[in-house]
This record gives C-alpha cells, sequence and structure tokens, in this order.
C-alpha cells in the first residue's frame, strides 16, 4: 500500500493526483516477489494504475568475500562507521562505482579509501585553481580557445557529460561514475592541470589568462557534472568559491554544461602527445624501472616531418616522459626500442640499470602466464566444463585465455628490444 497510503489514499487529494504514479522503485532483487509484485497488485487493484514507471533492481552489498553480512558471522559493516571515517560521499561514490547489473557489490574499507582519495584530488585541485590564481568570476560562457592544450579538454569535458548523462539515463551508475571519474582524475587533474603548468610558469602573458580561464570554467562545470555522484564536497568547494557571484544559488540548481564536441588537427595533436607520455610510463613499468627516472631518446629511425613534432612538444614531453634528451643519432649505452604508432623510438636509460636482470624478470613473468595459458586451455578443452560451467565463467576464462595471450606477445617483443 505504500506507493499511495503515503498520500493520503483512500482519501481523493491533490498529493495522490500530482504524485500517483511515481516514477523509479529502487530495491534489490531479493524482495522482487514479495514486495514489489504485491505492490502493483495493489495499485491496479486500488487505483487502476500502475504504482510506478521503471524499477531499478540493485545489487546486494557482501562483505570483501561476497559472503552475505550477518550479526551471528560478525562481518557486518556499519555504514555509519564508515561514513564517521572516510565521509558519506566516498561511501556514495563506492557503491555507486560497483553497482553493476547482476552483480553483488563485495564491499571492503580499502575501496571506500580509495575513493575518499578521489575526494582529496579534488579538494588539492581546487587548492591548485587558488594558488595560481585563477578566478571563477565571468565565467558562464565558454572561453575562447586558442591554445591546443585548451581544446583538448573542452572537447573532453563535452564527451564525458555525453556519456555520463546517456548512462545515467540508462540506469548505469557503475559506467556514468567510472567515466567521470577517469576524466577528473586523469584527464583533467594528470594531464590537463600538469600540461598547463608549462604555461602557467612561462612568460607569455596572454596564453597564462587563457589557461586560467579554462581551467577555472572546466573545473565548474566539473563540480556540476559530479554533484549528483558526491553533493557534498561539490557543493562545499562551489559555495566557497562563490561560483554564482552571490552565494545564495546552490550548485543543485546549476545547470548541466552544454556545447558541440569538436575534434580537430588541434585536439588531436594533444591526443598524439598524452599517447607517447603514456607509453613511455607504461614502457619503464613493463621493465620494473622507477617511473621518476630520466632517459634519453634517440629519434634517428623517424623521418623529419613526424620528428618536428616532437621537436615541437620538446619541453611539455621531457616534463610530463622524464626525457633528459632528444639525440638525433644513437649512441653506445644501455637502451631499448620502442615502438609507437609507427614510430620506433630507441631508449637509453642510466647506467646503473642491470638490463640482463630486466631480460631476466620479463622472462620469468612470460614463464608464468604460459603456465597458466596452459591451465586454461586444458580447461577449455575439456568439454564437461564447458558444458556444466555458467556460460559467464567459460566466456571470463576465454578472455583471460586472450589476454594472456597477448601479454605474451607484448613481453617477447619488449624482449627482443633490450
Amino acid at each position: 500500500l505504500w506507493p499511495f497510503a503515503t498520500l493520503g489514499w483512500p482519501t481523493k487529494n491533490n498529493y495522490l493526483k500530482k504524485f500517483y504514479p511515481t516514477s523509479v522503485l529502487v530495491t534489490g532483487f531479493d524482495i522482487i516477489f514479495f514486495w514489489v509484485a504485491r505492490m502493483i497488485m495493489f495499485g491496479m487493484e486500488f487505483l487502476n494504475k500502475e504504482p510506478f514507471k521503471n524499477i531499478y533492481v540493485h545489487a546486494l552489498v557482501r562483505d570483501e568475500k561476497g559472503q552475505k553480512m550477518s550479526k551471528s558471522k560478525g562481518n557486518a559493516i556499519d555504514p555509519l562507521d564508515l561514513i564517521e571515517k572516510y565521509s558519506a560521499d566516498a561511501l556514495r561514490f563506492t557503491l555507486l562505482s560497483m553497482a553493476s547489473p547482476g552483480r553483488d557489490i563485495k564491499l571492503s574499507e580499502e575501496r571506500v579509501k580509495g575513493y575518499r582519495n578521489f575526494l582529496n584530488k579534488l579538494w588539492n585541485a581546487n587548492n591548485f585553481l587558488i594558488l595560481n590564481k585563477c578566478s571563477f568570476n565571468n565565467i558562464k560562457k565558454t572561453p575562447k580557445s586558442n591554445i591546443n592544450l585548451n581544446k583538448w579538454i573542452y572537447s573532453e569535458l563535452l564527451e564525458t557529460k555525453k556519456i555520463v548523462e546517456k548512462n545515467v539515463k540508462d540506469y548505469r551508475f557503475d559506467e556514468a561514475s567510472r567515466e567521470i571519474y577517469q576524466f577528473v582524475w586523469h584527464s583533467y587533474c594528470d594531464l590537463y592541470l600538469e600540461l598547463s603548468k608549462t604555461i602557467l610558469y612561462s612568460d607569455n602573458k596572454k596564453n597564462i589568462k587563457e589557461i586560467k580561464k579554462m581551467a577555472s570554467y572546466v573545473f565548474k562545470e566539473i563540480l556540476i557534472l559530479l554533484h549528483p555522484f558526491i553533493p557534498f564536497i561539490t557543493e562545499e568547494i562551489w559555495l566557497k568559491n562563490k561560483l554564482d557571484n552571490s552565494s545564495k544559488d546552490y550548485l543543485m540548481l546549476a545547470n548541466w554544461p552544454d556545447g558541440k564536441i569538436r575534434k580537430d588537427k588541434d585536439t588531436k595533436d594533444v591526443e598524439n602527445l598524452i599517447y607517447i607520455i603514456s607509453e613511455i610510463r607504461s614502457f619503464k613499468n613493463e621493465l620494473n624501472i622507477s617511473p621518476g627516472s630520466f632517459i634519453d631518446v634517440s629519434l634517428s629511425k623517424i623521418d623529419k616531418k613526424k620528428r618536428d613534432f616532437f621537436k615541437k612538444n620538446e619541453t611539455v614531453l621531457k616534463k610530463l616522459g622524464r626525457i633528459s634528451n632528444f639525440l638525433n643519432k644513437d649512441i653506445d649505452k644501455p637502451s631499448a626500442l620502442l615502438v609507437i604508432k609507427g614510430n620506433v623510438l630507441k631508449l637509453y636509460f642510466e647506467e646503473s640499470i642491470d638490463l640482463n636482470l630486466i631480460k631476466e624478470n620479463l622472462l620469468n613473468k612470460q614463464s608464468k602466464y604460459q603456465a597458466e595459458m596452459d591451465k586454461i586451455r586444458s580447461r577449455l578443452k575439456n568439454k564437461d566444463f564447458v558444458k556444466r560451467a555458467p556460460k559467464h565463467i567459460v566466456e571470463q576464462e576465454k578472455t583471460n585465455y586472450n589476454n594472456l595471450q597477448n601479454d605474451i606477445k607484448k613481453i617477447s617483443l619488449t624482449v627482443k628490444s633490450l
């Protein structure tokens, strides 16, 4: 009776007329028959209308081992304890990001702690803008962009907004939260703000002004996008910065960003730059070399036109790629070849790096992957396993096999290049 009894039924009144039927029922799958079906039956019986248009069936929250929480087992997690320790926003964002259809949520304190770090990242980004005197006044309209970096971050913002909006409409809150997380943490904080430092700390006053405006504008739009996911910290930052110029209008009243996505040569240049930096960082990680260590890069195997791109973006590549020098010829020093979109770069490491040890470690890793692949192949050849195991388990095994195969190929190429 709840959908209509709370509105004054059986008395016919304006509340009942205005709010019945409701739009969405949010529920767990374990009470679909006991609760949901009966609500529909009673709604049809007494008001001749179903009580809600959509039913969002969310996952059950279990402990980190996947067991149902119970006081007798002693594995129950009190949400109030997590909120006290990490904040309501951190817990909320954790549950949203893990709410995949058909999957239970295996909740652990470490996950909540991880998303608390995301809130810190947002707070620190705001402090960075304040420190660099980025003004939030007069940024109601999209600032004009002449700098490639600004064109890129604006197109990324609109792309993210489009995907997040679609996922929210489709009740895919997990995908929506992951998308906004990636954009804020990686695209805006790790890449845009880091790349912008090369301009902010230069002598070009015109470019500095443009970067400050765009950095402020995009951050403002980020707060609007993030508000449904983490309402408390976003509202706090919004009011702290007096983003409405009067502090009377709250963030929850702000409109979502609007605009047309434009991808041109300038934005693709920035994407190319980011891809090169990411590949260099990833390659260092594969070799188990410290990400902070510097390298020299030889461009001898790259044609002149493409070499100009590296020279043009030398300052940024050196800063974020941790590169000491770009060389036009090869030198006698420990090295490895890295192929990025058909461009062959020769990376020279510090003399202290033992390439033979790196090679040995990579081959050991390859052997482990091969052993795991052999086990999976054996399981997939077993007709009983394929026939009896749940379909999603079989598909997962096939995916794992393909991933391991790709990893082995990658290691082989890396070992050859050393």
